[in-house]
Order: structure tokens, then C-alpha cells, then sequence
């Protein structure tokens, strides 16, 4: 066939009949068209079915995805063409294994949709993982916070108590050092059970965050794990997943496997942690400075109490010294009454004149020859009348003051026993300060 198209536009017949006849040429000319057509027909025939052996041979499918950090993100097509071999006008068939390479490719899609699925899924529980064990920090947290919290309020019961008590006193009717500094106490107990109120409102507050958090990103987590139930649960993950990059860093997709639902549930369980921690900081700051408040509030009251019963106990023995000291000035004073009483027995004489002695009688010798002279007077009844008074007086005035001792006495008494009664008192307000108080401060301070 290719030596007849060579030699027939060279033959002289040809020329030749160019002339005379067109008709004749025309025909020829359109065979020979034909002809050359039909040839280029077959040698593209040819050239494509060689083409095609090479195009669609088999290859593996991890060949097909050029950059793995964009196919893990990109995992939805735009259109079902991107993933398989573009036909092109040219292509005088499609290839006899397009639905095996279709699947395929749509299996491969899938696989890596469900890896970068199942890698949000696992950042999500290892969120809700760290929220978990926030919370039970926070819980252990609370814990102290409310023993120390009860431990203020015992202490502001026996305080109370305390107060009350020392009502009981018999000597003090007023309030003293000691009371004011049980107000001081009351008062500071007060402000730092406040505090510590509203810290405990804090933090449950916060768990209550922490607990909406975990579930979120649990609820996020069971809904992503609905795709990944053909995927191995144990084994190392591919290396599309070492090559994919943080799902925070993944940009949201409504469609893709990080979800804008996702994205807000990491971050606001990072800002729910990040609270949750500046919180358990504070909580620890004020347990601190509340012990040390707790425990200066505790030892100046105490000590007061106690310097007010040193106080009491010194003056208890002063009062003691005080009340022998008195006893003994009664005694000596009885003792001189008794000598002005029989001194004044007698200057006053017998009651009977017959039992005078014979130098007491005012008719005794000496006194009838003395009293001849009537000039002369014996000062025998004078000084006996003065003497007679001022026994008497002395008398009157020693009673007077054996009265006074006696009452001094026995307001000494009175006090000693007051003192010793207030001292008691105070001495019981400690050991129930001792008692109750610093068991519960020492319980609350552990931890």
C-alpha cells in the first residue's frame, strides 16, 4: 500500500490525464486521501494500545498520594477525578480496572480519615485524661480546705465558749485583757472563716467546669470514635500519623476530623486547666496564710490566759500572806483586849463593899488622918474616874478596830477565794483551748 502512494503521483499518465479529465483526477485524489487516512488511523492504534499497557499497569496505592501531611488533611476530595487518573480527550477508553482503582482509592481515603480520626480522638481523651487528674488534685485540694475550714469553726466555738465561761468569775464584773484579746481572736476567726467560704465556693465552682469539660471532650471523643471501630485498638500507627502534624495546628473543618466542636473543647479545657491551676495555687496560699493566722490568733489568746493567771495566782498568795498576816493582828488584838478589860475590872473595884481590901477603903487610916486638913484632897478618886474613861474608850476603840480586822479579814478570805476561783476558771478556758483546738489545727494541717 505505501509503494502504491509513492509511485502514483509520479506516474506521466497521470499528468497526463490532469487535463483532459477532472473528474477521473478527483476521484483518484479522494482514494488516495483515504488511503493516507486509514494509515495514520492505524498507526495511532497502534501507539495507543502501547500507551495504554504502560498507563494502566498496577501500581501500589501509597504511590498514588504524593505529600502525606496533605492527604491526612485534605481528606475529602473535590470531586471524584483528584484521586484517580484524569481521562483525557485523547483516551479512546477507560481503563478495564477503574472500579478496583476507584475503591481503592476510596478505601485509602477512608483509612486515612479514620487515622487522622482516631488521632483527634485520642488527643481528645488524653485532654479529658489531664482534666481528670485536675480535678482530683483540686478534690484533694478542697479536702484540706474544708478540714481547715471546720477546724475554724471549732475554733470559733470554743472561743464562745471560752467567753462564756469566763463569765463565771466572781471577782471581775468588767472585762479585762484577756476578753479583749478573745474578741481580737472572734473577730479575725471570723474574716478568715470568710475567706476560706468563699474560696471553698471557688472551687467548687471550678469542679464543677472541670466536670462539664471532661464531658465535652469525652461526648467529642465518643462521637469521633464512631468511625474508627475497623481499625486496629493496639499496634503502632502508621507513618502518616508520625508525619501529621498536632490537631491543634489542623485547621477546623465542619467536615474533616477536626471539628470546630473539637477545637473549642481543647480550648476550653486548656483554660479550664489553666484556672484550675492558678486556683489550686491560691487555695494553697491562703491554707498557708491561714495556719499561720490560726496559729498566732491561737498562742496570743493562750498565752494571755495564761499571764492572767500567773497574775491571779500571785496576787491569790498575796491575799494568803494578807489573811495571816490579819488573823494574827485579830488575835493580838484580842489578846490586848482582854488585858484593857480586866484593867478596866478593876479600876471599876468589887461590886460589893465587902470585898474591898483594907488599902482600897476611902476610910482607911491614912486617908481619915489626911483628910483632917480640909485643904488637902487625895487624888485617889480622880485618877480612878480617868482611868475608869479611858479604859473605857480604849475599849470601845480596840473593838472598833478588832471589827475592822475581822472584816478585812474575811474579804481577804473572800478574795483569796475568788482569786483562787478565777484562776481555776481561766486554767479550764486553756486545757478546753488545748483540747479541742489544736487536735483539729494539727488534723487540718496535714496533708
Amino acid at each position: 500500500m505505501n509503494s502504491v502512494t509513492q509511485s502514483a503521483p509520479a506516474t506521466p499518465a497521470t499528468e497526463r490525464s490532469q487535463r483532459p479529465g477532472d473528474e477521473s483526477q478527483r476521484w483518484k485524489d479522494e482514494s488516495l486521501r483515504s488511503i493516507q487516512r486509514a494509515e495514520r488511523l492505524v498507526l495511532q492504534s497502534h501507539m495507543n494500545a502501547l500507551h495504554s499497557a504502560a498507563r494502566y499497569r498496577r501500581t501500589p496505592l501509597c504511590s498514588r498520594f504524593t505529600d502525606s501531611n496533605e492527604a491526612s488533611f485534605n481528606l475529602r476530595p473535590k470531586s471524584t477525578g483528584t484521586a484517580l487518573y484524569s481521562l483525557g480527550k485523547n483516551d479512546p477508553f477507560p481503563p478495564p480496572a477503574l472500579r478496583d482503582q476507584s475503591a481503592e482509592a476510596s478505601i485509602g481515603l477512608a483509612s486515612e480519615y479514620m487515622r487522622s480520626v482516631r488521632e483527634v480522638e485520642g488527643r481528645l481523651r488524653r485532654e479529658a485524661g489531664k482534666v481528670n487528674q485536675e480535678a482530683t488534685k483540686l478534690q484533694h485540694q478542697r479536702e484540706r480546705l474544708e478540714k481547715l475550714l471546720r477546724s475554724v469553726r471549732k475554733a470559733l466555738l470554743v472561743n464562745q465558749q471560752s467567753t462564756d465561761w469566763r463569765t463565771f468569775r466572781p471577782t471581775v464584773k468588767g472585762k479585762d485583757g484577756a476578753d479583749l484579746m478573745l474578741h481580737h481572736e472572734k473577730k479575725g476567726l471570723n474574716e478568715l472563716k470568710q475567706r476560706l467560704e468563699t474560696m471553698l465556693r471557688d472551687t467548687l465552682n471550678q469542679q464543677q467546669a472541670l466536670s462539664q469539660s471532661s464531658r465535652q471532650l469525652l461526648d467529642c471523643a465518643f462521637e469521633r470514635s464512631r468511625v474508627i471501630e475497623l481499625l486496629p485498638q493496639h499496634g503502632s500507627p502508621s507513618a502518616t500519623m508520625h508525619l501529621s502534624t498536632s490537631p491543634l495546628a489542623m485547621k477546623p473543618d465542619p467536615s474533616g476530623p477536626y471539628t470546630p466542636e473539637c477545637k473549642e473543647a481543647l480550648e476550653s479545657s486548656a483554660a479550664v486547666l489553666q484556672r484550675s491551676q492558678q486556683l489550686r495555687g491560691s487555695v494553697k496560699q491562703l491554707m498557708s496564710d491561714a495556719v499561720v493566722k490560726q496559729t498566732s490568733l491561737h498562742r496570743s489568746v493562750n498565752e494571755g490566759l495564761l499571764k492572767k493567771i500567773a497574775e491571779t495566782v500571785n496576787l491569790q498568795h498575796h491575799l494568803t500572806l494578807s489573811s495571816a498576816a490579819t488573823k494574827q493582828a485579830i488575835y493580838r488584838k484580842q489578846r490586848q483586849m482582854q488585858c484593857a478589860s480586866y484593867s478596866h475590872g478593876r479600876v471599876l473595884g468589887p461590886v460589893s463593899s465587902d470585898d474591898l481590901f483594907c488599902r482600897e477603903r476611902p476610910d482607911r487610916p491614912v486617908v481619915q488622918i489626911y483628910g483632917r486638913h480640909p485643904s488637902s484632897h487625895l487624888p485617889e478618886s480622880r485618877l480612878l474616874s480617868q482611868g475608869n474613861v479611858t479604859l473605857k474608850q480604849h475599849l470601845e476603840s480596840e473593838e472598833k478596830d478588832l471589827e475592822d480586822l475581822q472584816v478585812a479579814h474575811l474579804q481577804l478570805v473572800d478574795d483569796t477565794w475568788a482569786k483562787q476561783a478565777t484562776a481555776g476558771v481561766d486554767s479550764s478556758v486553756v486545757r478546753l483551748r488545748r483540747r479541742y483546738v489544736l487536735p483539729m489545727f494539727v488534723q487540718a494541717t496535714k496533708t
